[in-house]
């Protein structure tokens, strides 16, 4: 098989994970829980063989309680996963709109979890507009030097085709044995992440880099959903945060207020982003857009499922300046977990971000808080047992 049909067939597998199902693949934790073939045939004889005369007395359970949390556990993963979605997707909301001759989008976020459908009132919590066609044009002297180093990173590129779990399992102590919990948040902030993204860019509508010029020549084939803004980078900066945000609310030694834990997972979502420009698929505008909408989502992820608070934010396309490169250090502070007021690159503004306390205005969802809590549970040492 030939690299480009390599390249095609993990191609594929990320279609595979916008079905929200890579993590499972990735994992076979599906198949966790899964009943072994039996003939049905040797039941009926079995049956016949054991049983005996009716019972006249039967004694009925204790009734289920309804939409108790704590029956979760005692479903499958796609079960639960399912139930974890129906409760977070209804929590925002896309519109798109023309500011002048200029794309533009909102996220908007749902006021409160506990108001029927009839009465919801939304928030906007993230404002997307486009940059410019001479911006993206300009853009491209990015993409051309950042091919020079396609050699050294063709493996990673191809690899974070689908979710990138195993990147992140390098830096955190992550395993399907030994942090489920947190394995279906990230799937569930993943899948749920998508559906914005692409409303997103559908919206934005803005072209690849391959559409500008034949020199452009991606490493892997080029999506055919709009570029901005990049999958990858709200994905990866999406888990990154959660991660942290996990390690934080854990209190375990070894993360508590040590910076150093959240700058590695920014690196590490960094690194994916800008390995889409490097592959030739993405600019950084792109990059930076993404980068933004995940770091946003995450906190509203949190504020969903264990409240506390959200970030609203506005990305300014055309602020973003065709001579500007993505940084992430333009968007968030590790230490403290906070986004930065103000985005700003080289000294040239490009976006702003404020936060809100909600801690009084709404209760979180005990479904997802089951999650939350279960998944910091995971993060925690053991503590030895008293005999």
């Amino acid at each position: 098989m030939t690299d480009r049909e390599n390249a095609y067939n993990a191609y594929n597998a990320y279609n595979a994970y916008n079905a929200y199902n890579a993590y499972n693949a990735y994992n076979a934790y599906n198949a966790y829980g899964g009943t072994p073939s039996v003939d049905a045939v040797a039941l009926i004889t079995n049956r016949d063989g054991i049983v005996s005369n009716k019972i006249d007395h039967i004694v009925a359970p204790d009734a289920a309680p309804a939409n108790d949390p704590n029956a979760l556990k005692r479903l499958t993963p796609s079960q639960q996963s399912a139930i974890y979605m129906s409760v977070l997707a209804p929590t925002v909301d896309v519109t798109a709109q023309e500011q002048g001759d200029v794309p533009m989008a909102t996220v908007w976020r749902r006021d409160s979890m506990n108001e029927p459908n009839g009465r919801a009132k939304y928030q906007q919590m993230v404002e997307m507009t486009a940059p410019g066609m001479d911006q993206l044009v300009e853009q491209l002297n990015y993409v051309a030097g950042y091919a020079q180093i396609r050699g050294d990173r063709v493996a990673e590129i191809v690899a974070q085709l689908a979710l990138p779990i195993p990147f992140y399992q390098s830096i955190g102590y992550i395993d399907p044995a030994r942090t489920p919990r947190t394995l279906e948040l990230i799937d569930l902030a993943a899948g749920f992440a998508f559906s914005t993204i692409q409303r997103l860019k559908f919206s934005l509508a803005i072209k690849r880099p391959i559409e500008f010029s034949p020199q452009v020549q991606p490493v892997i084939p080029t999506p055919t959903h709009a570029s901005l803004p990049s999958g990858h980078a709200t994905e990866a900066f999406l888990i990154a945060r959660l991660i942290w945000k996990l390690m934080l609310a854990s209190n375990a030694p070894q993360y508590n207020d040590h910076a150093y834990w959240g700058d590695m997972l920014m690196r590490q979502a960094s690194r994916i982003a800008v390995n889409r420009t490097v592959a030739g698929v993405h600019f950084p505008v792109d990059s930076a857009a993404g980068g933004m909408l995940g770091l946003a989502l995450a906190d509203h992820i949190q504020d969903v499922a264990d409240g506390g608070g959200w970030t609203s934010c506005v990305f300014d396309g055309g602020g973003f300046e065709g001579k500007l490169d993505f940084n992430w250090h333009s968007l968030y502070v590790p230490e403290g977990d906070k986004m930065r007021r103000k985005f700003k690159t080289d000294g040239v503004q490009w976006g702003t971000s404020a936060y809100h306390n909600d801690s009084k205005k709404d209760e979180p969802s005990a479904i997802l808080n089951w999650l939350w809590t279960s998944a910091v549970a995971e993060w925690r040492d053991v503590v030895p047992s008293q005999r």
